[in-house]
C-alpha cells in the first residue's frame, strides 16, 4: 500500500466537503481524492461561455463518461445529458455551482410510502412502484440540519421554531427547527412580488426559500452582491455557501485534510468484510493507492454507483454492495416543468441578482394537497427566480417567435425583459425497471477508458398526470400575474438531471437495500456512501441541504465508532 489515512474520501464536493470538516474537527487524518481540480474565488469570472460549469472545460469529465441509456424499447444511445456538468470536476463539486436553494424536506417526506397508503389507500400507485419510508426521520435529521446551515452559513426565514409561536413569514409547510436561520432571507425581487401577489389571491402562501448564499457578511466572507452571476457560476467574491470556502477551509486548518486534487479513483479495495483503501490514478497515469481504516464515497449519484460496479472482485463479482442484487435499482431523475409568461411593455428586472433570490410555493408540493380524484400522487415545488444572463435571454421567446431572423432580432430588442418564466420541481417516484448499472461493452473518452455507466428509465403515468397538473396550475399563476401570454414547455423528459438520487438505497432490510440508515454498505463494516444515491425517495424539494445534514451524521456516526 501507498499512503495511510483514518479516513479516505471519494470526492470533496458538497459531501465531502461537510464529512471532512466533521472528521478532522473529531481528530481524524482524512484524505480526499478529487478528480477535479482545485480552483479559488480568484480562478472564476462572469463569463457564460468560458466561465460557466454548465457547458465550459469543466463540465468535460461528465460529457466524456456520459452513460449508456437503455431505452424503454431496448434501444441504446448515449444518454440525453442535461449540460449540467453534474460532475463538476472540481474541489467543491456542485456547491460550486448551483443556485443554492438549501431547504430541508418536510417531515413527511421521510414517509412517503407510510402516508400516500394510509390516505390515498394501497391502489394509490401502481404495482412496480418502489415507493419507500426512510429509515431516518425528520426529528432524527433536525440537528444536522441545523449545523449544516449554521457551518455554511444560510440565509432565510423559518416559520416554525420550537418553543415560538409560527411566524407569519417563512414556509407554512416546514417542519420545526431548533432555531432561526443564522442569516436573514435575500432581499426581495420585483418578479418575486408579482408571484407572491398572485399566489396568495389564489390562496397559497408564497415564501423565499433559504438558500447558501451570504445575505450580509458571515464567518469572514463578505455578503452577496446581486450581480446576476451565480447559477452556473462559482462566486468570485465567496459569498455563496460552496464547501470550497465554508467546510473545506475548516477541515484544511485543523492540518488533518490531505486532499489529492486531479486524481481519480478507480477501484475501492476490500479484504473480506472490510474496506482496505482505494486506488487512483494522477492526470500522468501514475496508479496509486491509499489504505484507511474507512473508506467513504462522495461523489454524484453516478459516480458512486459506478464506482461500486467497478470494484467488483472475485467475493464480489457483481460489485460492491450487490450481493442480494440492489445496486443501481430505485434510480429517479427529476425533470423541471417550466412555463413562461409574456409582459409586454413591462421591464421585469430578472438581471438584478442571482437565481438564489427566488419566491416559491409548497401547497402544491409533496402531500400537502388532497389528491383525492386527480389520479396521482405527490407534487412538486413551484417558484419564480432572478437572474437572467444574455444567452438564456436570447432563449426564452415565445413559441410563436422564429429562432433566427429579423423578426427574432427585433422581438428580443424589444421585449428581452418582459418574459418571466416559472418553474416546477416534480417529485418522480421510484419504479422497478429504473435503475443504474453497467455497459461494460462502452468505453468513456476520457484517459482513464472506464466501462460507462447504463441507465434504464422510462416516466410513468403517475409522472406525466403530475407534471401535466402543475404545469395548469402555473398557467394559472401567469395569468393571474397579468401575462398578455403564457406558454408551457416540453413535458417530456431527458434521463439525467441535476438531482438524481438512488441506486444505492438506505434502509434496514439489506434484502431491499444497499446501506444502511447511515450509509454503510451492509456488506461492509467500514465503506460508506454519500449523497443522492442513497435516497429511498427524490421528493419535490432541491436535495443538496440534506445531502450535506446526512454527510454530517455519517461522519459523526463514524467518528464516534474510531
Amino acid at each position: 500500500m501507498g499512503e495511510t489515512a483514518d479516513v479516505v474520501l471519494v470526492g470533496l464536493g458538497a459531501a465531502g466537503g461537510v464529512a471532512a470538516h466533521v472528521l478532522t474537527s473529531a481528530g481524524l487524518t482524512v484524505h480526499a481524492v478529487e478528480a477535479g481540480e482545485w480552483l479559488h474565488n480568484e480562478d472564476f469570472r462572469a463569463d457564460e461561455v468560458d466561465g460557466s460549469f454548465y457547458d465550459n472545460v469543466r463540465g468535460r469529465k461528465f460529457r466524456q463518461e456520459t452513460p449508456t441509456w437503455i431505452r424503454p424499447d431496448g434501444r441504446t444511445q448515449l444518454a440525453t445529458a442535461s449540460p449540467i456538468g453534474q460532475m463538476v470536476n472540481a474541489v467543491g463539486g456542485s456547491s460550486l455551482h448551483f443556485a443554492g436553494w438549501s431547504r430541508r424536506f418536510q417531515p413527511d417526506d421521510f414517509r412517503t410510502r407510510s402516508v400516500t397508503l394510509n390516505r390515498y389507500g394501497t391502489r394509490a400507485v401502481s404495482d412496480d412502484c418502489t415507493i419507500a419510508d426512510w429509515p431516518v426521520t425528520y426529528a432524527e435529521l433536525e440537528p444536522y440540519y441545523t449545523k449544516t446551515e449554521n457551518l455554511i452559513g444560510i440565509s432565510g426565514v423559518a416559520h416554525h421554531v420550537a418553543g415560538t409561536s409560527p411566524a407569519a413569514a417563512g414556509n407554512p409547510f416546514e417542519g420545526v427547527r431548533a432555531g432561526q436561520y443564522p442569516l436573514p432571507p435575500m432581499r426581495s425581487f420585483a418578479f418575486g412580488a408579482k408571484f407572491a401577489d398572485a399566489a396568495r389571491s389564489l390562496g397559497y402562501h408564497p415564501y423565499p426559500p433559504p438558500v447558501a448564499i451570504l445575505s450580509d457578511d458571515f464567518d469572514g466572507r463578505p455578503g452577496c452582491r446581486y450581480c446576476g452571476w451565480c447559477l452556473g457560476q462559482a462566486c468570485r467574491y465567496g459569498s455563496k455557501s460552496s464547501t470550497l470556502v465554508t467546510a473545506i477551509p475548516k477541515a484544511l486548518a485543523t492540518g488533518r485534510l490531505v486532499v489529492h486534487s486531479g486524481k481519480r479513483v478507480t477501484k475501492v479495495l476490500v479484504d473480506g468484510d472490510r474496506a482496505v483503501g482505494v486506488r487512483y490514478v494522477g492526470a500522468d497515469g501514475s496508479a496509486s493507492t491509499i489504505e484507511a481504516a474507512v473508506v467513504m464515497l462522495g461523489a454524484y449519484t453516478f459516480e458512486n454507483v459506478r464506482l461500486l460496479f467497478l470494484s467488483r472482485d472475485a467475493g464480489n463479482p457483481d460489485g460492491l454492495g450487490n450481493r442480494r442484487g440492489q445496486l443501481g435499482l430505485n434510480f429517479i431523475s427529476r425533470q423541471a416543468v417550466e412555463v413562461s409568461g409574456f409582459f409586454p411593455g413591462e421591464n421585469l428586472h430578472l438581471v438584478d441578482g442571482p437565481a438564489g433570490q427566488a419566491m416559491c410555493i409548497d401547497d402544491l408540493n409533496g402531500d400537502n394537497f388532497d389528491h383525492r380524484g386527480l389520479d396521482f400522487v405527490r407534487g412538486g415545488t413551484v417558484a419564480v427566480e432572478n437572474e437572467l444572463t444574455p444567452i438564456r435571454a436570447a432563449k426564452s421567446l415565445p413559441p410563436w417567435i422564429p429562432r433566427w431572423g429579423s423578426d427574432y432580432k427585433q422581438f428580443l430588442l424589444r421585449h428581452w425583459s418582459a418574459i418571466g418564466g416559472l418553474r416546477a420541481m416534480p417529485e418522480a417516484l421510484p419504479y422497478r425497471g429504473n435503475e443504474l448499472g453497467m455497459d461494460w461493452t462502452s468505453r468513456e473518452e476520457g484517459p482513464q477508458g472506464l466501462p460507462r455507466l447504463s441507465v434504464r428509465y422510462s416516466m410513468r403515468d403517475n409522472e406525466r398526470r403530475m407534471r401535466a397538473f402543475l404545469a395548469e396550475r402555473m398557467l394559472e399563476l401567469t395569468r393571474k400575474m397579468g401575462a398578455a401570454a403564457s406558454w408551457r414547455g416540453d413535458l417530456g423528459f431527458n434521463v439525467l438531471s441535476a438531482h438524481d438520487v438512488g441506486g444505492a438505497r438506505m434502509g434496514r432490510d439489506p434484502a431491499t437495500s444497499v446501506v444502511d440508515e447511515y450509509g454503510r454498505v451492509h456488506d461492509f463494516a467500514n465503506l460508506y456512501v454519500l449523497g443522492g444515491a442513497t435516497f429511498p425517495t427524490a421528493t419535490g424539494i432541491n436535495p443538496t441541504l440534506t445531502i450535506q445534514a446526512l454527510a454530517w451524521r455519517t461522519a459523526d456516526h463514524v467518528a464516534a465508532g474510531q
